[in-house]
Formats: C-alpha cells, structure tokens, sequence
C-alpha cells in the first residue's frame, strides 16, 4: 500500500474524507467542519475587500483553461461590477478588492484527485491599475503561497506553477499560476488558481486612487475549490514521516482543538471533568467529539483515547488525574511532540488560549 493509499484510509477512519471511483474524493462530517473553519479563514483574509454574497453557476469559474481568462464577459462579473459601484461607492476604485462564493458543478481541472460535484468556490477579484498589473500579481502569489503554507505541516510542498496561456488569448493581457500542493514528484494538487486580465474598452471603468484618472482595470482573480483544497490540506496532515497515525492538522483549523481524559476513580473526577469542560467552552475552544471528554478505566483505556485523538487531529489534550483533585495540577500534552507538561487548573483557559492565537 501506498504511503497516499494509507493517507486516505487513515482519514476515512478518523471521519475525514473517503475516496470514490475514478480519482473523486467526499468529505465526511469531519471533514466538512475543516472545510467551514477554512471558509471563514478565506473571508477574514484581506478584510478591506467588499464581500458580495453568493451565487450558483455553472460557468462562471475556471472549469477548462480558457474559461479562466474570459470571467470578465460574464453576467456574474458584470453583476458583481455594478454591485461594487452601487453598494461600495468609496471602494469603487483601483486598487479594490471583491469576493464572493460560487456553488458549482463545474470542477477546477486536477490529475490527482478532486472533490465529487457540486463544489464551492471562494473567488477574490483584485481589481488594480493597469500599470502596476504584473507588481500586484507577483505580490499576489507571494501572499497566497505563505498563506497556505501557514496551514500545512509541510511548507516545503507548496509551488507556484507558471501555466502556458491558450492560443486564443494574448500574452500581453494574460499571466496565470497555480499554486500546487505536491506530493512527491508525480502527485500534486492545485489548490489556489490566479490569473491576472487586462480588460479593455468602456464597459469597465474605474478612477486611479492616486491620479483620479478613469480607466480601464485590470482584474487578478484567485479561485479556490474549498472541497478540494480541503481534501489536499487533509491529506498533508497525513503525508508525514512518522511511525504512528497522527493526522499533524493546523492548530487554527483543527475541527476539535482539545481533548479531556482522566483515569476515572471515583465521581469526584467526572465532576472536575465537567467543570474543565465548561470553562474551555466558555473560553470559545472546540473540544474533542462526543462529551467533550474521556474517563477511561485503566492506563491501557487511557493509551488508546490518546492514540484516536492523534489519529483525529486533535493538537492537545489534557490529563487528568488524582493528583489534580489535590493540588490542582494537570498535564498538557502535545500531539506535535507527544510530550506532556504541567500546568495548574487556574491557568485555564487562558494558557491554552494563548497558545491558540500563536
């Protein structure tokens, strides 16, 4: 069995995704939660951007390698337009920034593996100056690639892929990359696409911020299938060298970011358990599925819940014992190091919180 083979069982086991027939893959319940908390990770990217709601197409997004560079003749970016200069009359200039969410049937191309249909596709307009397009475009990559570097457990994977323009479009007008998450050197997933277009003529037409001359802009427009980006950062969570089955998800995006477990020995140790319980839900963090917490029998019991919160991604978890019933003191461990330390039950839960905004 392949090391991917063992990848994609692992995260149908853990509730992630499961692989279908001819290179699809589904997300899970798991999955899904991962899928909306990248989602809202997408939305709080460059916040000064005028977001524009939803829309369900079959064509407005880049499902063969032309139809990436001819968005700018389509209703939904006609409609956007009008949108930006009806609703965000002080954003209605170069540079500005659109974003909006498109439910789709039409899948981004992809040799690996791609999600079964419909797909969503988070989609940014950066709408700048026709003079400083290729400056703003190089600055775009740059910031895309570090930004889905910071979500993998392998920065090294990630690649800006230069993509050869059709016949029918002008080199001069048009650039396009993906941004590729590789995995060894014959399987690789685009999981951000951006393509940068000079529009041309009177249809389109906005002031220059700094001459306040009005002219024609040029649009660089990222799209990310949010199912399939999923499934990729999923799978380089699993991709790693080592021994156990830890699935290595960012700390931000893990759907459970705690777990609770404790060697039961009389009520009085559920009880701390529900009280710790309260406190991190009240502090805002996700904790492990289920009760929220663990009270097993023995070490072994205790071993095994350790195990499956590796296995499910889950970045901590907290030990409790009978010695934390007498002088407060619990163990933090780590699934990145599976190394504990000691903490007491009043740092709770600003430590862990702290921990969580780095």
């Amino acid at each position: 069995m392949s090391r991917l083979s063992r990848c994609f069982k692992s995260l149908e086991s853990a509730g992630y995704l499961r692989s279908l027939d001819d290179s699809r893959v589904e997300l899970l319940a798991h999955g899904q939660a991962y899928a909306e908390l990248l989602k809202q990770q997408w939305l709080s990217l460059r916040p000064l951007a005028a977001h524009l709601g939803n829309s369900d197409s079959s064509v407005d997004v880049s499902s063969t390698h032309l139809q990436r560079f001819s968005f700018a003749s389509s209703k939904r970016f006609h409609s956007n337009f009008e949108q930006l200069v009806r609703e965000h009359p002080r954003k209605a200039k170069c540079p500005t920034l659109l974003k909006h969410l498109c439910t789709s049937s039409a899948c981004l191309p992809n040799t690996f593996f791609s999600h079964k249909p419909p797909v969503t596709h988070l989609i940014t307009d950066f709408i700048v100056e026709p003079y400083r397009a290729l400056e703003h475009f190089y600055n775009m990559q740059r910031e895309s690639k570090i930004w889905w570097m910071r979500y993998s457990s392998n920065p090294s994977r990630y690649r800006i892929v230069a993509r050869e323009l059709p016949a029918e479009v002008k080199a001069k007008d048009c650039q396009a990359i993906d941004i590729m998450s590789c995995y060894g050197e014959e399987c690789s997933v685009a999981v951000e696409q951006l393509s940068l277009v000079k529009l041309h003529g009177d249809d389109f037409r906005l002031p220059d911020a700094r001459t306040g001359q009005t002219l024609p802009p040029a649009v660089i427009r990222s799209v990310i299938e949010l199912e399939t980006a999923t499934c990729a950062l999923l799978v380089d969570g699993c991709d790693h060298a080592r021994e156990t089955q830890s699935l290595l998800l960012n700390r931000t995006l893990a759907p459970y970011q705690c777990g609770i477990a404790c060697q039961e020995v009389d009520g009085d140790m559920a009880d701390l358990c529900l009280h710790i319980k309260d406190v991190l839900l009240r502090a805002g963090l996700r904790l492990g599925q289920g009760n929220g917490y663990e009270l097993t029998e023995d070490a072994s019991q205790l071993r095994e819940y350790i195990k499956l919160s590796d296995m499910m991604g889950v970045p901590y978890t907290l030990l409790l014992s009978e010695q934390t019933l007498q002088n407060g003191l619990l163990q933090l461990r780590s699934r990145d190091t599976r190394l504990a330390e000691t903490i007491h039950i009043s740092d709770l839960p600003n430590y862990l919180m702290n921990i969580f905004k780095h």
